[in-house]
């Protein structure tokens, strides 16, 4: 059977709110998180495909990979779409054949009044899952009668999915590592193009399918934070709960090598079981779409699981529990009021939401509220959103006034990260977390000292962190963060890696609020 050469690439990432950029090579990192779906589809190729994988958050391109590849698979996000293309082009100028797949590509096939119609010169689309149509393709590949378009919708079964190829990066170069335990999403948020691709009905890999990959990633010999990717991690809450059983006892065995955050919605907290399993596990943060404090817009958007219970007691009950609550925040709704960026000001002070991601509306395509702006003429057509975002530039017409949407919105975020306001959450955060002094650890369970012990010394690179932390003196807002990381100790010498944490990721977070300003000027 003939080897086939393929080369992989992950097109870089810009910086962004998630990015880290001003903090991750200063802790000894070069990129956030590996490419999962790359890595993932790495393993569904038959034997006879030789594979390198290059991610450009990494590496640069070696125009001799590109040579040596008989084809080049492309992968990416919005976010990617300036590099994306600028592959494309530079692989087609070398006559090569290109695969495209993912979210950039299942977004912009078929939109109407995109930029990127460069993207119909690219020899073969991989829409949706590629469960369901990668094999078509690799089968009619080999036979010579490759189609352009694979885009069968079915909604594929996960139990067959590979373990990632994590042969393929070096996981030391990663702030975090990245698993998958479910795809799909019960709730029907209008904005939201989750649903679209990967529909209603959660579907989830087997508990001992999860923990099989679990172990792979431990035998590589990394040891640190993993990001379990899902959307909606609790949306089917008796394969979730499986799975921690498995996983709690795995983590207490190995004295926890791994730190977890997810995604999930804030009905998490009406499940007390489900709460104490994850934070067994050892998550130690969740992000929660917010959106707005206002119960009118959340009706709007059919945010209804926001609706249904007291968002303030339920984000109070996860952080009780030791698990820190990442909010997303969104402005911009047709029912927005002139004192919104107050109230979300407010909000994210009043739950000490330390990591509050705030953003402008986007209609993303194919989304319920892409159609409903499309019906109703407000769409910006030839204006693609950056997929960054704490971008400015908005796709479609607000009712609020342009001006008075981003002036808001702004200032919404020169407040939240100003670094008065940044530690003074944080600080609020601690206090709200379990008791951390060691004398209480002393009577703990087992699991928790294991849990509490990794968090001390979990860090790969604790030299690199050390010598940071005595730069802070000399960095933008460096000082606040370290009189943030000395006065935690007040709360015993626990909070002190959590501090460490929260400072690192609110000094990047502080460098781009003062980046918006800027470009405000």
């Amino acid at each position: 059977m003939k080897n086939i050469n393929v080369l992989m690439i992950q097109p870089k990432t810009p910086q962004t709110f998630w990015s880290h950029d001003h903090t991750i090579k200063a802790l000894g990192f070069k990129a956030t998180m590996p490419p999962l779906g790359l890595l993932t589809v790495a393993a569904m190729l038959p034997q006879n495909f030789n594979v390198k994988l290059v991610d450009l958050n990494i590496e640069d391109l070696d125009m001799r990979d590109v040579d040596k590849s008989d084809m080049v698979f492309l992968t990416g996000m919005i976010v990617n779409r300036e590099s994306f293309m600028e592959m494309v082009h530079i692989c087609q100028k070398k006559g090569k054949i290109v695969v495209a797949g993912g979210p950039f590509v299942q977004s912009v096939y078929g939109t109407k009044g995109s930029n990127d119609l460069e993207i119909s010169k690219i020899d073969h689309l991989i829409l949706y899952e590629a469960e369901n149509n990668l094999p078509q393709f690799l089968d009619d590949y080999v036979q010579g009668k490759a189609k352009r378009v694979y885009d069968n919708n079915e909604k594929p079964s996960l139990t067959q999915t590979p373990i990632p190829r994590f042969d393929l990066i070096r996981p030391r170069d990663y702030v975090s590592m990245a698993l998958q335990f479910s795809r799909g999403c019960p709730f029907n948020c209008e904005f939201c193009d989750i649903i679209q691709m990967f529909g209603h009905i959660p579907r989830t890999k087997t508990p001992e399918q999860f923990m099989g990959e679990v172990e792979a990633l431990y035998s590589t010999g990394y040891r640190g934070r993993l990001f379990v990717v899902d959307d909606n991690f609790i949306a089917n809450r008796k394969k979730v709960k499986e799975l921690l059983r498995l996983l709690a006892a795995w983590q207490e065995e190995r004295k926890y090598p791994f730190l977890l955050f997810t995604e999930a919605s804030i009905d998490l907290a009406k499940d007390d079981e489900l709460l104490g399993l994850m934070r067994r596990s050892g998550f130690t943060s969740v992000f929660i779409g917010i959106e707005s404090p206002d119960e009118k817009t959340l009706r709007a958007t059919n945010k209804n699981q926001n609706v249904t219970c007291d968002m303030n007691a339920a984000i109070a009950k996860v952080q009780k529990a030791g698990i820190e609550v990442m909010g997303g925040f969104i402005l911009g709704f047709d029912t927005d009021a002139d004192d919104i960026f107050d109230s979300q000001l407010e909000f994210i002070r009043k739950n000490s939401i330390v990591q509050s991601m705030v953003g402008l509306l986007a209609a993303m395509p194919h989304t319920d509220l892409y159609n409903r702006l499309e019906r109703e003429g407000r769409l910006v057509l030839g204006v693609n959103h950056s997929g960054n975002n704490v971008d400015t530039d908005l796709n479609f017409i607000p009712k609020m006034p342009v001006k008075q949407l981003i002036e808001g919105y702004r200032r919404v975020i020169k407040e939240t990260y100003s670094p008065r306001n940044y530690f003074a959450r944080a600080s609020t955060l601690l206090k709200k977390f379990p008791d951390m002094r060691m004398s209480k650890l002393k009577y703990a369970e087992p699991w928790l000292k294991k849990l509490y012990m990794s968090k001390m010394t979990s860090h790969p690179n604790k030299s690199k962190i050390v010598f940071e932390i005595m730069k802070l003196v000399f960095k933008p807002f460096g000082i606040y963060g370290l009189v943030f990381i000395i006065k935690s100790l007040r709360f015993g010498l626990l909070s002190m890696p959590v501090a460490i944490e929260l400072t690192f990721r609110g000094l990047h977070y502080m460098s781009v609020a003062r980046e918006i300003e800027n470009a405000a000027d």
